[in-house]
């Protein structure tokens, strides 16, 4: 069965699958197929598209020249983290603070903090792909098959087993797995860029 999403220019995002696997609040929402979904954070019916977009000149130009990727090496392994696709969604930080420290910027990522198991599954668990690891030269990044699409409240779309179709993926991100922007501000657009909150973006 084909799954598909896609960042229509200056438009919608494009669902197109014939299961119900979009979520709201855990819940299955109802959709047509294909489906319409918001990205300009301006529709009356969030979050399908009421053609807001077009009477506000929204774009979907990329603006930042290039991505932000921070790289930490440990003993046991070495983990990357692009900021330019991190949606903000903390589960790191929750889940294992003894190696993502909410506290620093720069230096804010602890590869040695924890057990090397621990420290992959937190890795697993972000669900904009923003982090990977690597054991070797080789980076590992995590992918999904099961197709998803979560709507964070006042937040991005958490997609899973769907790849994004007409759109560059950035430097180590999972094709599987990642976050799109819902409000309309992110500057690495398709992709959420925790614009959303710096904007205090609602979906209300």
């Amino acid at each position: 069965m084909s799954h598909k999403i896609r960042a229509r220019e200056n438009g919608p995002l494009v669902l197109e699958c014939a299961e119900e696997i979009l979520l709201e609040d855990g819940k299955q929402l109802e959709k047509p197929n294909p489906a319409f979904l918001c990205r300009c954070g301006l529709s009356g019916n969030k979050p399908f598209c009421d053609g807001a977009h077009a009477a506000a000149g929204f774009t979907s130009e990329r603006d930042i020249a290039e991505e932000i990727v921070q790289v930490y090496k440990g003993k046991q392994l070495t983990i990357s983290f692009n900021r330019s696709i991190c949606a903000g969604a903390a589960s790191c930080v929750h889940g294992l603070p003894t190696v993502f420290d909410s506290e620093g910027s720069e230096n804010w990522i602890h590869p040695d903090g924890d057990e090397k198991a621990k420290v992959i599954k937190a890795i697993n668990a972000c669900p904009s792909g923003a982090l990977s690891y690597s054991l070797g030269a080789q980076t590992t990044i995590d992918e999904r098959v099961k197709p998803k699409v979560s709507i964070v409240k006042n937040g991005p779309y958490n997609v899973e087993g769907l790849r994004l179709e007409d759109s560059p993926m950035p430097t180590h991100c999972s094709t599987t797995k990642f976050s799109l922007c819902r409000c309309g501000h992110s500057r690495n657009k398709p992709f959420c860029d925790y614009s959303h909150a710096e904007k205090n973006w609602s979906d209300s």
